[in-house]
């Protein structure tokens, strides 16, 4: 791709020095205006009539993208989320306060000895372990959430999060990857119940003055011989004596779990655009935890995770590829032009020749001689002849990341084969909404058939 043969447009004066760098690398050129552009990078949420890209959003053309995904908000908002947290297994138990302050001391009560709480303001801020009766909880008067207190396995005596990148590529169909490496941070100090020294916070809240897996002993010994954050974190977890083979997979079915729950909202968003949800695609961060039982919990998800790494200048390495490989699957790499929403005869050439799903030409020939309504394959997912150019397009798309996903990005959403048991409970409780999600998964079913590499 020679220098400027595309550009992106950044919504905002952005000083994130690998994000541009990224993309420079890749022959894309900064614009500042909302003419002639092909991706608006936006590190906040746009699609707000007040944000200065608003109109150039609600005016996109065919092929233009953004970095955001409309209604994502749902679940990177922790005031929504907890909406949601009490019927799904990746949330801890959270409440609203003061709006749901009696049920929250009804459910304490209910399973009391069960659980302790602490309380954090709308920012994630403010963390304090608290109990049901006392006066803090009786006098919150500013939208609080009370949630239960997860007690973490200890790393060298201190509690720690992990930092899981997740790329959405489409609400609909739905399209989620989940990438190979992680963030990894440790308390300042080693851990002390907060229930014990409720306002020793740098021992049970990772904050934002962390200490680098680089820093601690166990984890840098692992570092040193080349292995990757998330590498690191699994041999000391085997060397305490935890079984980890199911923690990835694990991680990935929660994803999933609130991804799903989320789905419709998303969709029913973006269908408020002119070209839908093709328009949009989003990368975030999930935030879990590990109890003592090295159960998972989300924490929190972030809306544009940092990608700086001023302080902490180690971390560059993992931004600068998890940046490279995030554009090469959406289509802005180095391989090929972006892919554009409208149908060409040269895209309806390479789509027929990449249309491992497809199925023998006798069975799309009965499926063309009964209008389509053959009842011995799915017609739409397996033959061209009868598809709409948007399912045609839908089936490009997945055919390109496929392509360019690379050995950094693993499918999450359709459902690889090694997830499908694990992910069995979430999807029947609640499948994604949207016609273009069964057909793509009955075409990715029978190109798994065909090539291994789509199972």
């Amino acid at each position: 791709m020679r220098p400027g043969h595309n550009s992106h447009y950044m919504a905002n004066p952005v000083h994130f020095v690998h994000i541009r760098n990224a993309f420079r690398t890749l022959g894309w050129v900064e614009k500042n205006d909302t003419s002639d552009w092909k991706l608006l990078w936006s590190y906040r949420d746009p699609f707000y009539s007040h944000h200065p890209s608003f109109v150039a959003i609600k005016a996109m053309a065919p092929g233009q993208k953004v970095n955001q995904l409309p209604g994502s908000g749902w679940f990177t908002y922790k005031w929504y989320l907890a909406e949601v947290a009490p019927k799904l297994d990746c949330l801890p138990i959270t409440f609203q306060l003061p709006r749901a302050r009696n049920e929250f001391i009804s459910f304490a009560k209910q399973h009391e000895g069960q659980y302790d709480w602490v309380v954090k303001n709308e920012g994630h801020k403010g963390v304090k372990a608290v109990t049901p009766e006392s006066e803090a909880v009786a006098k919150i008067v500013n939208n609080t959430l009370v949630q239960q207190l997860v007690r973490p396995v200890l790393i060298s005596g201190r509690s720690w999060d992990l930092g899981v990148y997740v790329a959405i590529t489409s609400s609909h169909p739905l399209k989620v990857y989940v990438y190979n490496d992680i963030v990894l941070r440790f308390c300042q100090a080693k851990y002390i119940d907060p229930v014990v020294e409720p306002e020793n916070v740098n021992a049970y809240v990772v904050g934002d003055h962390y200490t680098a897996p680089w820093e601690l002993p166990a984890t840098k010994k692992h570092l040193d011989k080349g292995l990757n954050y998330l590498q690191a974190l699994q041999r000391v977890l085997k060397e305490q004596g935890h079984a980890v083979d199911d923690l990835v997979p694990q991680l990935k079915v929660l994803i999933l779990e609130l991804l799903l729950k989320m789905q419709p909202k998303l969709k029913g968003v973006s269908d408020g655009y002119t070209h839908g949800a093709s328009s949009f695609f989003a990368m975030y961060r999930f935030d879990f935890m590990l109890d003592q039982h090295l159960r998972p919990y989300i924490m929190e998800v972030n809306l544009s995770p940092n990608l700086s790494s001023t302080r902490h200048q180690p971390l560059a390495g993992l931004f600068i590829k998890v940046l490279n490989d995030l554009v090469r699957l959406v289509g802005f790499g180095p391989e090929g032009a972006h892919r554009n929403i409208e149908m060409s005869p040269e895209i309806e050439q390479q789509l027929s020749s990449k249309d491992v799903g497809a199925a023998d030409s006798n069975s799309c020939q009965a499926c063309v001689d009964t209008d389509c309504a053959s009842t011995q394959i799915d017609c739409v997912a397996r033959c061209a002849a009868c598809r709409t150019p948007a399912q045609q397009q839908a089936i490009l798309d997945v055919v390109s990341e496929h392509a360019h996903q690379g050995p950094n990005w693993s499918r999450v959403y359709p459902i690889p084969q090694d997830l499908k048991e694990l992910a069995a409970q979430y999807v029947k409780q609640q499948p994604p909404v949207g016609d273009l999600n069964n057909m793509l998964q009955e075409w990715m079913q029978s190109a798994c058939q065909k090539d291994g590499t789509w199972c």
